[in-house]
């Protein structure tokens, strides 16, 4: 059996399921939850949760230890994006029968990350349903362990700037998906988003996410030369239509848009009255 201790998990569930590649993986809240909760909301680290899987156990090989650690890893990335925290394994418990003495580089280090909406879903389980046969295909052929690990790094921001400039190495990764499915090389990352919306279906972002795009990349502002003018408020505001632009193109990407009742999570106000700009003056 192998148990690991997840931290800052915080969903209505008590319980749920993932299937995996070897066996499930079976979440459930730890005995002192509601005790915990509250340190979460203050900035700190708590384990919340405890993801055990009995189907592995000392016997089985290489391959399904690599497959089954890597597992935890994206399933733990999903969750994040889904609970806007940095949810991940802190190790394993002193009941699993397989002990990790130090996690490996691929796993994501605890960090507390606060004020920020979760998105609502009805099930966890739910959820996870078709987590193999069809989101955990998707999420690695479109490269989504990258990108959910660039849009976790973006909400440790500092700034407005910070979390843009996370958006846009994530919208260049599309790109680059774009580019091999589409068999077009010469995709700019504009086109690999238009690309992208056209695929899944998303109403594309438009001429200002450019702009502000190529100022923050190139001039070191959100509004200089080609979004001239504009103020945080205006900023604020293309900065949560493009990370409601990438939240939509990654439920699309796991096929999990129907199960998520607010997908407009983001909203300029929000954003502009909890996160200082260092360029705006």
């Amino acid at each position: 059996m192998l148990q690991f201790a997840i931290t800052n998990l915080q969903i209505d569930d008590t319980t749920f399921e993932v299937p995996s590649v070897l066996g499930r993986w079976q979440f459930a809240r730890a005995p002192n939850y509601d005790e915990l909760v509250p340190k979460l909301e203050k900035g700190m680290c708590a384990n919340t949760f405890y993801a055990t899987n009995e189907s592995v156990n000392p016997s089985i090989g290489d391959a399904d230890f690599r497959a089954v650690f890597a597992e935890i890893v994206d399933i733990c990335l999903v969750l994040s994006f889904l609970n806007a925290r940095c949810v991940t394994p802190s190790g394993t418990t002193q009941f699993s029968s397989i002990q990790s003495i130090q996690l490996g580089d691929d796993f994501i280090r605890p960090r507390a990350i606060v004020g920020f909406e979760d998105l609502k879903v009805p099930s966890m389980t739910t959820l996870f349903v078709g987590w193999l046969p069809t989101s955990y295909s998707s999420y690695m052929k479109r490269g989504l362990r990258l990108q959910l690990s660039h849009w976790l790094s973006g909400l440790t921001c500092f700034s407005l700037e910070d979390i843009y400039l996370s958006a846009g190495v994530q919208m260049d990764i599309i790109k680059q998906h774009e580019r091999v499915v589409s068999g077009n090389s010469q995709l700019t990352y504009m086109q690999g988003m238009t690309s992208a919306s056209s695929r899944y279906g998303l109403t594309p972002l438009g001429q200002d996410y450019k702009n502000m795009r190529n100022d923050i990349v190139h001039e070191g502002v959100l509004s200089g030369s080609n979004f001239r003018g504009r103020s945080k408020a205006q900023c604020a505001d293309v900065l949560a239509d493009t990370l409601n632009w990438l939240d939509q193109y990654v439920l699309s990407v796991l096929d999990l848009a129907k199960q998520v009742s607010n997908v407009s999570r983001w909203r300029g106000a929000m954003l502009e009255n909890n996160l200082p700009s260092i360029s705006i003056r």
